[in-house]
């Protein structure tokens, strides 16, 4: 009788933890890709800023609307690591932010082939933790 009770026992414990890592990569995935999504409208504008600055078409408009889309993905990007935060190591996360700061000023500072290349570094950083969390044999080892 007693064998049985620590059987079950043990089976809703497993089943408890299936089901809570199901939720945080739920969780991790749909932020990651809401993030993912923001990052490449930011490099369509910067790529945009950059063909028109050749064309000595770039307008302050222009300018004052990359820093705006910013500032909102910048927003989102805290809103979105204080739940990260719960799932994801502290250091990876700070380099993803330190990484999108210093897209941030390259941007605000109009070195945008710089900023190019702080968005690939974004990126990588951001795939970086998101394989790294999921359940793979190779993470395991």
């Amino acid at each position: 009788m007693r064998f049985k009770k620590e059987v079950i026992l043990i089976i809703i414990i497993i089943i408890g933890i299936i089901i809570l890592e199901v939720v945080t990569n739920y969780m991790s995935d749909k932020a990651v890709k809401e993030v993912t999504i923001e990052v490449d409208e930011i490099y369509d504008k910067i790529s945009k800023a950059i063909e028109l600055e050749e064309n000595n078409e770039l307008s302050e408009e222009y300018k004052e609307d990359m820093k705006i889309k910013m500032k909102k993905f910048k927003d989102n990007w805290y809103e979105k690591q204080d739940k990260l935060s719960m799932f994801f190591e502290h250091d990876e996360l700070e380099k993803v932010t330190r990484s999108l700061v210093v897209l941030e000023e390259n941007s605000k500072n109009e070195e945008y082939e710089t900023s190019l290349e702080n968005i690939a570094e974004f990126k990588f950083w951001l795939y970086h933790f998101e394989e790294k969390e999921k359940m793979k044999l190779k993470n395991f080892l």
